[in-house]
């Protein structure tokens, strides 16, 4: 007999990360686990509209948002976007002497219309921090709903081009390559590339029961 999992897999082998794509794959999962959209909305934080939108591929979803639905769906954002799901890992508090490593190129990539992401270290299920190198393409400030908001904190480094970090609570600040900003990430935040050429950063993700899983639990 299969299982709840198995039964999400077998209709995702074609879903991938376009925007009707993903859609696509919530729904699926959705209407495998019998929950209606309220209770996907309950369970992760995300409104209904912007969860209705994001089945009918009519919006992109930001990464936070992406985060909050793997979280519901108790995925990780790997096993969210793999065309087979992997069996239920077991997790532990406990767990020393761990390792994993990210080839260049081989991280868990995805891209909304503002940003592309690349996630490293995505097979660790359980960690304190979250990784993820992004390709700012942006020229304009995004929407509101675009914008970044989880628990913790976040560090963010600059590894080429120029970028513009706006925040809820200050004013826009300006980041070079090789800068670096540390901020409160309960606070609203979100970037807009100024440089002609590329600009990417490094984003460090961090909170005291952070997982790949789960990036955020706020609003």
């Amino acid at each position: 007999m299969k299982t709840t999992r198995q039964h999400e897999a077998s209709g995702l082998g074609a879903a991938l990360t376009g925007e009707q794509d993903f859609g696509l794959r919530i729904k699926t999962i959705r209407q495998a686990r019998e929950l209606t959209l309220e209770q996907v909305a309950e369970l992760s934080g995300v409104s209904i509209s912007t969860l209705s939108k994001i089945e009918k591929g009519q919006v992109s979803a930001s990464f936070d948002t992406i985060a909050k639905i793997a979280s519901a769906f108790d995925y990780s954002l790997a096993e969210l976007f793999a065309e087979e799901l992997p069996p239920p890992s077991v997790a532990s508090t406990a767990i020393q002497g761990r390792r994993t490593y990210t080839l260049a190129g081989k991280g868990l990539a995805f891209t909304n219309p503002y940003f592309r992401y690349e996630v490293h270290a995505a097979e660790l299920l359980v960690k304190g921090m979250i990784p993820v190198v992004m390709g700012i393409e942006t020229r304009e400030l995004p929407p509101p709903e675009a914008w970044s908001q989880h628990a913790g904190e976040e560090f963010i480094y600059v590894l080429s081009g120029e970028v513009m970090l706006h925040t809820q609570l200050y004013a826009p600040l300006r980041l070079a390559q090789g800068d670096s900003a540390y901020i409160d990430s309960t606070m609203r935040h979100t970037f807009v590339r100024l440089s002609e050429e590329a600009a990417s950063l490094i984003s460090i993700c961090q909170t005291e029961t952070l997982d790949i899983e789960d990036l955020t639990r706020g609003g």
